[in-house]
């Protein structure tokens, strides 16, 4: 190498560690960084992992670990929604389409009614930005109205084959899987694949009475193997249930005594429970339907009966079917919104398909996690050694992300063109969102100044996202990322400490 090659490389490395060494003891003066310095030196954080790093332009106010990559939980909704965005769009909507095989003649539609979805996570949700069921089935209605259906001789048929199995995480720990917050997105959804159940209690050791609330799902197969245990004692009541067969079983203890509790489980057969509250709707609204309801299983065969999904006629492709009309959901930047201040596992989950499905034309797990890698390493980051997303959700124990590239990550989203949108899609603490009791105490001038996302899980629990300038000079915006795994101590305490560590942030300048 030419002497004065070697000089070049050496006074660009010494310069490289000025900066470094500089950024370090600017860190360390500030009012931040020595409480952040003060916690990790003492319980509940010192037996547990810290990572810490906030920037104000080029520079740092806190770090801690700062490229220690670690478990996320739902803080991996920063990325999927900021991908999403950008991908596919504020004002993508996402198509449910009616289609029809057969003929159509007098009134009579002589084949089946298809209802050919499109991924909308939103369909009969009820809630956020989704619209009713009334108001879902009625535009449904009208595209059969305008082509003078009057009986259907046929089936309704749900199909979800708008997204290729399996819907959810593969590493997501099976504990998760029976709750709705592991609820697996389809191409045709209902109420979010989601089931309530009422559960009260009973005798001591014997089952809680468990019902069911909504929606309705008559061909289900109950086995309540869960006890009523002692008053006072740990509620562990869970639900089992499997998308082969229509069969769940609830298992745990649930205290005597204890007043009713509403149990928010998985519903594995969305496309199914569609077809059939449709085929209700119908049959209210003045429209004959002979044929029944049905989905479409694993296989590919049209099943009337979900016990039998190796049987039946095999379901006509779409371009083989005559499309009436078509309704779309809500714009992208409404569900980015709900995804954030819900935390919304199904939908994150849906927009991470979409990724893949607008890149690569379907979606899988395994191309949506190539399809994110992509969309990073062209906004100019690399998930090398600091990033690794498994989901889009964050429910996977198998996501490791480190507090700077979260840092690095939202800059860039800051200087994107859909900044506004992200930075809408970002709750403040006390706002009607999972910050809802967060920083109770603090001004509602500085709490609306902050805008970030929560994610926790058990042992973990993260917060990150932007501190707004109060004299609007975005410049002076800060960029954080407080990570926390293997804490064990009780939520409010680790919450307490996040929470100051972000005031004092906010009081920086």
């Amino acid at each position: 190498m030419p002497v004065a090659l070697k000089f070049s490389v050496k006074i660009f490395a010494l310069a490289a560690l000025f900066a470094f060494t500089a950024a370090s003891a600017a860190a360390q003066d500030t009012r931040t960084q020595k409480l952040v310095s003060a916690y990790s030196r003492k319980e509940p954080l010192r037996s547990g992992i810290l990572g810490v790093f906030a920037m104000r332009g080029a520079d740092t106010l806190a770090q801690y670990n700062r490229n220690l990559k670690m478990v996320p939980a739902s803080n991996m909704k920063l990325l999927t929604t900021g991908l999403a965005l950008s991908r596919l769009g504020p004002d993508m909507r996402f198509t449910t389409r009616l289609a029809y095989s057969g003929a159509i003649n007098d009134g009579v539609l002589d084949g089946d009614l298809y209802i050919v979805g499109g991924g909308d996570p939103t369909l009969a949700a009820g809630c956020g930005c989704a619209d009713s069921l009334e108001v879902t089935f009625g535009r449904w209605k009208a595209v059969l109205d305008a082509a003078g259906i009057k009986t259907v001789k046929g089936r309704i048929i749900g199909d979800p084959r708008f997204f290729k199995r399996p819907g959810h995480g593969t590493s997501w720990q099976f504990e998760d899987l029976g709750f709705n917050y592991g609820a697996s997105p389809s191409g045709l959804n209902f109420w979010e694949n989601s089931q309530s159940f009422s559960v009260s209690s009973s005798a001591l050791g014997t089952p809680p009475v468990v019902s069911v609330l909504y929606p309705d799902t008559p061909w289900m197969n109950y086995v309540n193997s869960a006890s009523t245990g002692p008053a006072g004692s740990e509620n562990t009541l869970f639900y089992v249930n499997t998308e082969f067969g229509p069969f769940g079983e609830f298992q745990g203890s649930f205290p005597s005594g204890r007043k009713d509790y509403t149990l928010e489980c998985s519903n594995p057969f969305g496309a199914y429970t569609c077809a059939y509250f449709f085929h209700n709707y119908l049959l209210c609204n003045g429209i004959t339907v002979e044929g029944g309801f049905a989905d479409i299983g694993p296989s590919g065969l049209v099943r009337s009966d979900l016990l039998f999904s190796d049987m039946g006629s095999r379901a006509l492709p779409v371009k083989e079917l005559t499309i009436l009309g078509e309704a779309q959901s809500p714009e992208l930047w409404k569900i980015a919104k709900d995804t954030n201040y819900r935390s919304d596992n199904f939908y994150a989950e849906t927009l991470f398909n979409m990724l893949s499905y607008s890149m690569f034309g379907s979606a899988d797990r395994d191309s949506s996690v190539l399809a994110s890698k992509a969309l990073i390493t062209a906004m100019g980051l690399h998930t090398d050694n600091s990033c690794r997303q498994i989901d889009g959700s964050g429910l996977s124990r198998k996501n490791y992300v480190s507090p700077e590239f979260f840092v690095r990550f939202l800059k860039k989203m800051y200087a994107s063109p859909v900044r506004d949108y992200y930075l809408e899609s970002l709750p403040s603490p006390g706002t009607k969102s999972t910050l809802k009791n967060r920083m109770g105490a603090v001004p509602a001038s500085v709490k609306s100044r902050v805008k970030m996302k929560s994610g926790s899980m058990n042992g973990v629990m993260c917060l990150s996202g932007y501190i707004l300038p109060s004299d609007g000079d975005r410049s002076k915006t800060i960029v954080f990322s407080l990570l926390t795994n293997n804490v064990t101590a009780p939520n409010y305490a680790v919450a307490s400490i996040l929470d100051e560590i972000i005031l004092s942030l906010a009081m920086e300048y």
